[in-house]
């Protein structure tokens, strides 16, 4: 009777471990594949979420007992991480003066945005990411076939958001154009190339990992993906994500065969569009 009550026990515990792990893992996978979405959001979301992440990630790691690797990308970054902290503390050492005087001083008077020392300090967030997602990606615990599709999603929907806004004016969350810049759902801030040209090349390819019967539905919204985000691009009046956004898609067409002729016909029809759009809009 007694080791039946101890199997048990053994195999409550076992279920509850399990069943919090799972937990675990939804959540890092919930924060992880809605990065894209925060950068929509706004600055200090997107600060918050990372903080979010690595902390609940690492408290992860700890509780279950994995493993850091620690290969030669790490060592390097570690490397180029360390010499920009320490060079900035070598030759801006003023900061250690505020710290001796720390007592005399109100808080909302210390410099620390102007200090490249803290800047510095706050950069090691991006290392510990890096060293992070490493982990967990070796370990399987990620699946970066849903951050693709979570991306294809947000992309597609800002630039959607962005041709709406340019056609009426105002767009699905009542933002009115900047002078001559259409932001979407950016509101005031006139980020939306940027965000577009950052995020595009992980939703063209995200295309091909949605299982179609027939091939050619993958290179036909191929085409059409790529033609509504340089729009969307061109319509934001961002010049230079212009600029980087065309010469991404003709490294692509250079270096991926398969997509070749899906390419260059996409930015052949990007072009028509943009003469349409020039020729009715002296501003663009």
């Amino acid at each position: 009777h007694f080791k039946i009550i101890s199997n048990t026990n053994v195999m409550i515990n076992l279920k509850n471990i399990k069943n919090q792990k799972h937990i675990d893992i939804k959540i890092i996978e919930l924060l992880f594949y809605t990065f894209p979405l925060s950068f929509i959001i706004g600055n200090l979301i997107l600060s918050a979420h990372l903080l979010l992440f690595i902390i609940i990630s690492t408290i992860y790691l700890i509780r279950h007992k994995i493993n850091i690797r620690f290969d030669k990308l790490n060592f390097l970054l570690l490397t180029f991480f360390l010499y920009l902290f320490l060079s900035t503390t070598i030759q801006f050492p003023d900061i250690f003066n505020t710290w001796l005087d720390i007592r005399n001083i109100k808080l909302e008077k210390l410099p620390l945005e102007n200090q490249p020392i803290f800047k510095s300090f706050l950069l090691l967030r991006f290392l510990i990411l890096i060293v992070i997602l490493d982990v967990l990606f070796f370990n399987k615990i990620l699946n970066l076939k849903k951050f693709f599709y979570f991306t294809l999603f947000c992309t597609s929907f800002v630039s959607i958001d962005i041709i709406i806004q340019y056609i009426y004016g105002v767009d699905l969350f009542g933002y009115k154009n900047i002078g001559e810049r259409y932001s979407g759902p950016f509101g005031d801030e006139t980020i939306a190339g940027s965000y577009l040209q950052k995020f595009a090349f992980i939703s063209f390819f995200s295309i091909f990992l949605i299982n179609f019967k027939n091939k050619k539905i993958n290179k036909i919204l191929f085409f059409f993906i790529i033609v509504l985000h340089a729009t969307a691009i061109l319509m934001s009046g961002n010049r230079m994500p212009m600029i980087l956004f065309l010469f991404g898609c003709l490294l692509m067409s250079l270096f991926v065969k398969n997509l070749r002729i899906a390419t260059w016909g996409s930015l052949l029809a990007f072009v028509l569009v943009f003469f349409l759009i020039y020729t009715n809009n002296k501003n663009i």
